[in-house]
């Protein structure tokens, strides 16, 4: 390195800063009317302290010289003493161009230190530390902003000589702010926009959808919101990876920026959804929000293979459905909770309608994690006759909820609650159980029976253990397989039809009879009824109730009754309110039926009586 940096100007001998000291030789000079003998003693002490202080100030200036930022030393007046090769580099000028030539100040930039000049305190007024941001005009000319930092210099103790403190020296650091200001770039580019789309996040939306609104509050204008939520995606990254559904998101959000030439506002938020801000209101929204359902719907080539996506929308108004973010990105989230409701493709605008509706949902959910717990939920039983002898054949399990303040709650209320939040496998697990349990003492008590249906949610055949619950509740009630029953609804035959065709074979091999409910409500193939093991079918209710009516109905249920006949199953008609219907389902040729006609549901004590009369042996 080179001695001019470190070179010192007039700083005492006993000062233990960075630069090195005055000789000890100089100081003896001074010292004429000494005797001999006295000079030689003082030479060497003062020797002996100045090898110690050298010893001291060498690992100083080697932290000074090796410092990663600029460094510099400096006098009262701001004069420079010495400078490391950082700030040389950072400044562009040389040791020697600053040491006592220049100050500090020097190397600010004028007009900011003009402006700026009452913030900036004399040296010697600083006693601990200084810092803030300045530019500095580097040798060449140009800026550079960095943060400057002052502090005295800590001093050692006096010589023995007893010489005083000497003129105070100060040490400065200069950081470079360009490589923060492009690392702090980064980071909010980060914190601000998706990782996959590089779309900006939920985060940045609101921003700018509270910036939107401001403006609107001013002018009196108003704006849209539209959330769009990929459907069935995760299927697809089930299917195909998850760099198939990443580069689905990726080439939708680009389709989706396309929608916005010159203003608008689109947002990557919630892994499979995206928020859209736009400038149009009424009409124009909805035309715009069906513009995008088609750009999602335009098929996506991945590895010659053809995927096609659908999508809900949910749309919100300003200032008609809310006045600030959370509430419009809050409601907007309801109108795409009923979108989503829809088979693929549905836009739903918010409605004070469809709050109450979530709200409600909302409380039902709480309350039946509480029904759950404080075991609110009980079974009735409905018998389903045989026609053609008016013996009860089978009985139907159904689960009803009777809440101590809200009374009675319908199945259809709170089923597809229990679906949506995860509850339907608990229940359906405890139905199951409690179903045989009150079969077996039935069977005990009465020594007849007939054979129990119990339904099981296409959640539940998800599950890899349903045939493992379905044969313990029979063990723990010691109940034999044939007389239990499990209805399945047609939703189960679009889900993993590998995993229900082997779930539903090996429940037909332990004995369990297998019915379809709701038939002729879903959207399965006929060709699926060759494949499961079925024993009955139930045709819904909704036939039954237009049958006397309608001709061409009456032609469907005999249609599926010999059909069902043909494949070796039962047929039982739901809903028989009439007797009516039953003697025309009769004629049809229908096995079974079940409704009020009969009996309505009913405990199952009284299902004992049914069974066994008081007063029979």
């Amino acid at each position: 390195m080179r001695e001019s940096r470190y070179h010192t100007h007039g700083c005492p001998k006993h000062w233990t800063g960075v630069a090195p000291l005055y000789s000890g030789l100089y100081c003896l000079r001074a010292s004429k009317t000494r005797s001999i003998a006295s000079t030689t003693h003082e030479y060497q002490k003062a020797g002996a302290m100045q090898d110690h202080l050298y010893a001291a100030a060498r690992p100083r200036d080697a932290a000074l010289a090796s410092a990663p930022c600029g460094m510099f030393i400096c006098r009262a007046d701001g004069t420079f003493d010495s400078v490391n090769a950082a700030f040389e580099k950072l400044t562009g000028f040389a040791a020697e161009e600053l040491i006592g030539r220049r100050t500090f100040e020097s190397l600010l930039d004028p007009a900011e230190l003009a402006r700026r000049r009452a913030e900036l305190p004399q040296l010697e007024m600083v006693t601990s530390r200084y810092e803030s941001e300045w530019s500095f005009l580097r040798r060449n000319g140009t800026p550079i902003r960095v943060v400057l930092a002052l502090a005295p210099l800590v001093a050692g103790p006096a010589h023995a000589g007893g010489a005083g403190a000497g003129p105070a020296c100060y040490v400065g650091m200069a950081f470079d702010m360009t490589r923060y200001a492009q690392s702090e770039a980064r980071l909010w580019y980060v914190a601000h926009h998706d990782g996959v789309t590089r779309l900006p996040n939920q985060t940045l939306f609101t921003e700018r959808l509270e910036l939107t609104i401001a403006r609107c509050q001013r002018n009196g204008s108003g704006f849209t919101v539209l959330i769009a939520e990929l459907d069935h995606l995760r299927k697809l990254r089930d299917a195909l990876g998850l760099h198939a559904a990443e580069l689905v998101l990726q080439i939708v959000g680009e389709r989706l920026r396309g929608l916005f030439p010159n203003d608008g506002t689109i947002a990557s938020i919630g892994g499979t959804q995206f928020a859209l801000l736009v400038n149009e209101t009424g009409a124009a929204a909805d035309a715009f929000a069906a513009e995008a359902l088609a750009r999602i719907a335009e098929a996506i080539d991945y590895a010659g293979t053809a995927l096609n996506i659908t999508a809900s929308i949910g749309i919100v108004a300003y200032p008609a459905d809310g006045g600030d973010a959370p509430t419009l990105m809050r409601r907007a989230g309801v109108a795409l909770s009923a979108a989503s409701a829809v088979t693929g493709n549905a836009v739903r605008r918010f409605s004070a309608a469809l709050e109450g509706q979530a709200a409600r949902r909302f409380e039902l959910e709480t309350m039946l994690r509480e029904a759950i717990e404080r075991q609110q939920l009980h079974l009735v039983y409905q018998p389903q006759v045989t026609l053609s002898t008016g013996r009860i054949a089978q009985v139907e399990t159904l689960l009803r909820w009777n809440h101590p303040q809200r009374g009675l709650i319908s199945p259809v209320e709170f089923v597809p609650v229990a679906e949506e939040a995860g509850l339907i496998e608990q229940i359906g697990e405890w139905v199951i159980r409690t179903a045989c349990r009150d079969a077996g003492k039935l069977l005990r008590l009465t020594g007849t029976l007939p054979r129990f249906a119990v339904n099981v949610s296409p959640q539940q055949f998800q599950r890899q253990n349903l045939f493992e619950t379905i044969r313990e509740a029979l063990d723990e009630a010691a109940l034999d397989p044939s007389y239990l029953e499990v209805e399945i609804t047609e939703g189960v035959l679009l889900g993993d039809t590998e995993q229900a065709l082997q779930t539903l074979f090996a429940l037909r091999e332990l004995g369990v009879e297998v019915a379809v409910d709701d038939f002729g409500t879903g959207y399965s193939s006929l060709a699926y009824l060759t494949r499961f093991p079925l024993n009955r079918l139930k045709i819904d209710r909704s036939f039954v109730m237009r049958m006397s009516t309608d001709s061409q109905c009456e032609a469907l249920v005999g249609a599926i009754i010999a059909m069902a006949h043909a494949l070796k199953s039962r047929v039982t008609a739901e809903g028989v309110e009439t007797a009516e219907q039953a003697a025309q389902l009769e004629a049809l040729g229908c096995d079974e039926a079940q409704g009020f006609w009969f009996s309505r549901p009913i405990t199952v004590g009284a299902l004992r009586n049914l069974l066994r009369p008081l007063g029979t042996p």
